[in-house]
């Protein structure tokens, strides 16, 4: 199990970091360019099918996807790779093949959340 301390989520997750922002970035960009070209008449259905088709061929592949999970050090696991996106120690691991009881695992998280406030 991972535990993610708050506001530290739009960071961990591999889709939000590698698909979904920069889908939204190149829908954007194509909306703009084509409400520009119709000098901003309303769209129909078509011409925002067209928008996301397009977005979508910048972004979706096997290795932009596969990319999120290694820039967010999920797989490979890499706890470094968060340097500098979020503060210290805001990731904590639970093992639960190493633990007893739920107890024991919320006692390590207590002492770890302590030893991150100095």
């Amino acid at each position: 199990m991972i535990i993610l301390l708050s506001h530290s989520s739009h960071a961990l997750q591999p889709l939000d970091v590698s698909y979904f922002k920069p889908f939204k970035t190149s829908f954007k960009k194509e909306k703009n360019n084509s409400m520009v070209r119709n000098n901003y008449n309303e769209p129909d259905k078509a011409t925002f099918v067209t928008w996301v088709d397009k977005a979508l061929d910048v972004v979706l592949s096997k290795r932009n996807i596969k990319s999120g999970f290694q820039v967010t050090g999920i797989w490979p696991f890499n706890p470094k790779a968060m340097d500098g996106r979020t503060k210290p120690n805001e990731l904590y691991v639970v093992d639960r093949n190493n633990s007893t009881s739920d107890e024991d695992n919320e006692e390590n998280y207590d002492e770890t959340i302590n030893d991150t406030k100095g």
